[in-house]
């Protein structure tokens, strides 16, 4: 069983997740620009600006050259600018839901003793 975890007011907005095409001959430079993506988020927070996004996560899937990415923020189009700002391309990005598991112990089927 997995539940959405409510927002907190510390963790306000909604969740994106943009999804990026990565050749190999680029990945190298992406895990430049994620860093730099989150403190361009941090900085614009510190200084009241409109454009208030959290960096939450990424995933890179070498396999694939495809690198998902996870953001807090009030729009899509606020999170579209930080990574335009990030130069950070994107190829989607679309509103995401945070699933957290609930206590594992009251899904799972007791075990009988034998």
């Amino acid at each position: 069983m997995t539940t959405a975890r409510p927002g907190d007011p510390e963790r306000s907005g909604s969740v994106f997740l943009v999804e990026r095409y990565v050749p190999p001959s680029a990945a190298e430079s992406l895990a430049a620009a994620i860093p730099r993506a989150a403190l361009l988020g941090t900085l614009h927070g510190q200084s009241g600006s409109a454009l208030r996004v959290q960096y939450l996560l990424s995933a890179y899937l070498p396999a694939e050259d495809t690198c998902f990415c996870l953001f807090r923020a009030a729009t899509a189009d606020t999170v579209r600018a930080l990574n335009r700002e990030a130069e950070l391309p994107l190829d989607r990005i679309t509103a995401a839901v945070l699933l957290y598991p609930t206590s594992p112990s009251s899904d799972l089927p007791e075990r009988r003793q034998t």
